[in-house]
Order: C-alpha cells, then structure tokens, then sequence
C-alpha cells in the first residue's frame, strides 16, 4: 500500500459522481427516456395506420350520415316538413306528423317525399325511416292513444344506417319529442 508524505491514502473519486451518465446502475438516463419515447411514437403511428386498413375502401358513411342531418332539419324547421311556420325552429304539428306517417305508407308518395328530400336522384337512392318518441323512448301518441308518427322501410342489418336525432316541441300537446331520422 503506497502511503502519501502525509499519511494518508490517496482516495480518487469515482466516474459516475463526476459523469452521471456512465452510471452502470441501472438508473433512468436520457437515452433511455428517448428511446422509450421513440418507441411509443412508432407504436401509436403503426397503430392508427393498421386500424384505417381494415376500414372499406370505399364507405359510405360520411354521406349517409349528412343526408341524415339534412333531412332531420328539414323535417324539424321546414314548411316541407313538420313545421308550421318556417321562423318557429323544432315545434312541430301532430297534424303534419300525421301526413308525413300516411306518405311513408303509400309506395308513390314515398317516393316523391324522398324526391323533394333530395334522397331520391337519376344516380342515388336513400331509403328513410321516421319516428317520433316521448323523452323516455315510448312511441308518442295522440290523444287517441294513435301512434303518430312510425312509419318507413325496416331498417336493414348490413347496411350504413345514419340516425339522427333531434328534439323537437309538439305544439298541440306542450310537450317535447324525439324525431328519430334514419338513413341508409
């Protein structure tokens, strides 16, 4: 053992207090930090790529759905639909609901409803389904216990089907309803 003039031993310092990162012990360092951070960047870029293929090539959706909403607003704010005047938004008449309900029954003027919505073209064709419910999800009736408006093709299982919803006031009874517009 070497002794120094002093006696004492010479104590060197060790590398990982004077360069942390030479630690050996197995720490956090920054390569690892933004290694990981690499890694989880790729992971959720591979993710969202591989989760868009097996979407169809070709969908429909998008469209469906802003027929859906164009037809649910004109039907909720429109003259052509259940309003009564254009400048009352979303009050609606059982009396036109009632018309609205015998159309869809009848096979031309189905057709020709779904003209005047713009649903029915040389090149396009929608098929609709209408139906007015209470806010608990029961069918709404008229005072003589008549459901006023259910009425429409049945709705397909593999087909885009767009549903929108709107609430809207029926003004002969003070209440509020759910018009249930479906598309596809």
């Amino acid at each position: 053992m070497s002794k120094t003039t002093s006696g004492r031993k010479k104590v060197f310092p060790r590398k990982s207090r004077i360069n942390p990162f030479n630690d050996t012990r197995g720490q956090i360092s920054l390569d690892f930090i933004s290694g990981i951070v690499i890694f989880m960047v790729t992971f959720l870029f591979l993710f969202q790529t591989l989760t868009s293929l097996f979407v169809p090539f070709q969908s429909s959706s998008d469209e469906v759905k802003s027929m859906s909403d164009r037809v649910a607003i004109t039907l909720a704010e429109s003259t052509n639909g259940l309003a009564n005047s254009p400048t009352d938004n979303n009050i609606i008449s059982l009396k036109r609901a009632g018309e609205l309900n015998y159309c869809m029954n009848t096979t031309t003027l189905y057709d020709d409803m779904r003209e005047d919505l713009g649903l029915s073209s040389e090149t396009t064709s929608y098929d609709l389904n209408v139906s007015l419910y209470n806010l608990d999800r029961s069918m709404y009736r008229d005072s003589s216990n008549n459901v006023v408006l259910n009425n429409g093709p049945v709705l397909p299982q593999n087909v885009n089907v767009a549903q929108t919803v709107r609430i809207v006031y029926v003004e002969q009874d003070d209440e509020f309803a759910l018009l249930y517009v479906r598309v596809w």
